[in-house]
């Protein structure tokens, strides 16, 4: 059932993928899989391989810091008060290109991708073979197509 109370600050629930906090603000299963609005810490040279959504729209609003972003065929830095939107089927990445950690919002549509980041953060605990990561895909319905950005540019 959906809790649609106010949701105070440092409020959620945390989700660590890798070094890097996911605080749930609202997800799926608070607003019936509408959305799920997360704040995001991201380290140094951090950020997800380049990854699409078959379902779901990923917008990012850069709170602080400084992100390089990848949507699409577009290559871009990003700073406070910029927003990036891949729609459905639409590859993206990020880095964070400062020492200092970076702060993002995150909102998913439609909701869920909660549940698919804590399933990540339990798979990252272990020694992840291709065909598991192929599995995990196809059941979140997304797909890995390219490395992180940081190893993309040679930064790491």
């Amino acid at each position: 059932m959906e809790n649609p109370g106010i949701v105070r600050r440092g409020e959620g629930r945390s989700i660590m993928v890798g070094p890097d906090r996911h605080l749930v603000r609202k997800g799926g299963k608070d607003t019936k899989d509408r959305f799920d609005f997360m704040e995001v810490t991201v380290s140094y040279l951090a950020g997800p391989p380049l990854h699409l959504h078959f379902d779901q729209d990923d917008t990012i609003l850069v709170v602080s810091g400084r992100l390089k972003v990848r949507v699409g065929d577009q290559l871009a830095d990003m700073v406070p008060g910029e927003l990036i939107s891949a729609p459905p089927g639409m590859p993206h990445t990020f880095t964070n290109l400062e020492r200092e950690p970076a702060h993002i919002i995150n909102v998913m549509t439609p909701g869920g991708f909660d549940r698919t980041l804590e399933e990540f953060a339990a798979l990252l605990r272990l020694p992840i073979d291709p065909a598991t990561l192929a599995d995990f895909a196809a059941r979140h319905r997304l797909a890995f197509v390219g490395p992180p950005l940081a190893d993309e540019l040679g930064l790491k």
